[in-house]
């Protein structure tokens, strides 16, 4: 009995000290930055990589022309989808930016409704696009797994209420 309480106490003391890492904040030399910032194609053109994620046709990692507008660049990913939150399109750079600035987000229903493309942000090499969903959205497309959970629940009930006759 003795060695189990040894044995418990020797690991929950491990355990304290073994988490006292765990609320140091990352740094942004902590992160890998990625040695391909420019390519070229055969043409000698000078291209980029675009990560684009989230609610558009065609997510993924895309190579793209040096200097591509936002717009181009949705054009390419096949836009987004219905139910996209073009209220909250984020962007992440991979390298801070001169104000140090690495998040930003734009709204998209002001270039929609308008044309104006001047809050739009310049792209550049490893950024990374987030086009959200909204959750009104979400739940919508979630109707028929709901839809589904309800009626098992309602087959289970009907199964308890015929057993209990």
């Amino acid at each position: 009995m003795k060695k189990i309480k040894y044995t418990l106490s020797l690991l929950m003391f491990g355990l304290l000290f073994a988490q006292s890492n765990i609320a140091e904040q990352p740094t942004f030399s902590d992160f890998q930055i990625s040695s391909e910032r420019y390519l070229t194609n055969t043409n000698g053109n000078i291209m980029m990589n675009v990560n684009v994620w989230g609610h558009v046709s065609t997510p993924g990692s895309h190579i793209v022309y040096d200097g591509i507008d936002f717009a181009s660049l949705l054009s390419i990913v096949g836009g987004p989808k219905d139910g996209a939150n073009l209220k909250k399109v984020r962007i992440y750079r991979e390298i801070p930016d001169v104000d140090g600035s690495l998040v930003y987000q734009i709204d998209l229903n002001e270039f929609i409704n308008t044309g104006n493309r001047s809050k739009f942000i310049k792209i550049k090499p490893n950024d990374t696009i987030i086009m959200p969903q909204k959750f009104s959205s979400y739940l919508f497309k979630q109707v028929g797994t709901i839809n589904t959970l309800f009626g098992l629940i309602n087959i289970y009930l009907q199964l308890v209420n015929l057993a209990s006759r």
